[in-house]
């Protein structure tokens, strides 16, 4: 069911900023533009504070003071799930269990437990020569992520390459 007036959200630019947001900056959609936009938390606490933009020196972060000021108050906006939404980890483990070969299959499982998962991981799947095929279940992973937020945030989209 199309939105009216809303712009489709592109799945893959959704997806890339997921895969690129940082904890401490948060990215919001609007869903009047289709514009993604990162605003540092700082920008969030100032606004709950009651600070106001004169609090700010620079022009840049004054205009970011005011798009916080914004989201805040607007329903306009929606935040893409974070990091901590995302859960990587579950995507790694996922990713082992396509592996059909049993050894390697249970040597990345081993990998991703205890400490430096996430590298050990990296080690392994160059080691093994699955790279592109941890990138490729990945970036659908990502996608299927994205697809599912748009449907519960009623936001169209659009399954651009």
């Amino acid at each position: 069911m199309e939105q009216s007036g809303q712009p489709k959200v592109s799945i893959n630019e959704l997806a890339q900023q997921m895969n690129a947001q940082p904890d401490e900056m948060p990215i919001f959609y609007d869903k009047a533009e289709g514009e993604f936009i990162p605003i540092e938390d700082r920008f969030f606490r100032a606004v709950e504070d009651g600070e106001t933009e004169e609090y700010y020196s620079t022009d840049w972060e004054k205009e970011t003071f005011r798009k916080a000021q914004d989201i805040w108050e607007s329903d306009k906006y929606v935040r893409i799930p974070s990091n901590f939404e995302i859960h990587e980890w579950e995507i790694m483990k996922d990713f082992c269990y396509t592996v059909d070969d049993e050894n390697i299959r249970d040597d990345l499982l081993n990998a991703i437990h205890g400490r430096g998962a996430f590298r050990m991981f990296k080690d392994k799947i160059i080691h093994y020569g699955i790279r592109q095929d941890w990138f490729d279940f990945r970036d659908e992973q990502f996608a299927e992520i994205a697809r599912r937020w748009c449907d519960s945030n009623d936001l169209d989209y659009t399954e651009d390459q």
